[in-house]
């Protein structure tokens, strides 16, 4: 065998194919890479948008969760007291608003209602404004938005008796309580906070202050852009005594600040509320000479100014 055949048997086989077989995987390719283009072009920018789906790792089992959530914020109830939540969004009519919303109250306990929601609130007996026995077994007065009433202590209330209370300032919130044998009955709704700040000076139903400064609260004052408090700027003689008259249907307040939303609302004088029909006796014996901007809590439109000299 020469030398050329023995180099020959040596080489790989090189294997060759047509141009017509070649043009057909080219032209397979092609048709291809342009429906995946078809395709991911249009839908690009919502893929860049929206990326897929990551795995989230959680620390704790929502068992864990669950108990830590129920566990937050839990107050006990005060030996002798009865605590009832006024719920975060009660306002809006419909909603839950009291909590319990028939609180079991044993004789001789008092009753905290705690405000959880971002607005004013009250809690007053009666079934609503035009109820004649309205505020009087009782009534919180204004309790803003995150704070607590002072306890309130039931005078007359017989073992067995239940009660139909209301908020003054959104009257479709109602509820009840039913005073039960001392020592039964649970504590109302758990929350905190602060006890209400302000100063109370007067007490709706209060006698008039015989030969002093009068302020007087219109008819039909509740309607906004109406004559509200007559005269709308009073001046008084320093630690004097002034006697306001709500001559209107519904329930007023004569409140210092400007807003229920004014940080030092209530902290100079503050009538709670009154009830129309009746007076109220406001005090300035703290009361330093100055200009005092007051409103009505249920109707923060309704302004005045107060000059104590």
């Amino acid at each position: 065998m020469s030398s050329d055949d023995s180099h020959g048997h040596d080489k790989e086989p090189i294997i060759l194919t047509s141009p017509r077989r070649f043009g057909k995987g080219l032209v397979i390719v092609v048709v291809t890479m342009a429906i995946g283009a078809g395709i991911t072009i249009p839908l690009f920018d919502e893929m860049f948008e929206i990326p897929p789906p990551v795995t989230q790792i959680r620390t704790e089992s929502p068992a864990a969760e669950e108990e830590g959530e129920g566990e937050q914020g839990a107050a006990p109830a005060e030996e002798g007291t009865t605590r009832i939540a006024i719920l975060a969004g009660a306002a809006v009519q419909g909603s839950p608003d009291y909590d319990p919303d028939a609180a079991q109250v044993p004789a001789g306990n008092s009753i905290v209602w705690d405000n959880q929601d971002t607005v004013p609130h009250t809690a007053t007996s009666g079934t609503g404004p035009q109820d004649p026995a309205s505020a009087q077994l009782f009534d919180t007065s204004i309790v803003n938005g995150g704070e607590e009433s002072t306890a309130v202590q039931l005078q007359g209330a017989s073992e067995g008796q239940t009660i139909p209370y209301y908020c003054i300032v959104h009257p479709y919130m109602t509820s009840e309580l039913t005073i039960t044998a001392a020592g039964q009955g649970a504590a109302g709704g758990a929350g905190g906070g602060s006890a209400q700040s302000g100063n109370t000076t007067g007490a709706a139903g209060g006698g008039a202050a015989a030969g002093g400064p009068t302020l007087n609260i219109l008819e039909g004052s509740s309607i906004q852009g109406s004559p509200d408090y007559d005269p709308d700027e009073l001046t008084v003689p320093a630690g004097s005594d002034v006697t306001v008259t709500n001559q209107d249907t519904l329930p007023h307040t004569v409140t210092s600040g400007t807003s229920p939303t004014d940080p030092n609302s209530a902290q100079m004088f503050d009538t709670s509320l009154i009830n129309g029909g009746e007076s109220a006796t406001l005090s300035l014996a703290q009361v330093a000479a100055g200009q005092y901007d007051y409103y009505c809590m249920v109707h923060p439109f309704m302004t005045g100014k107060l000059v104590v000299q």
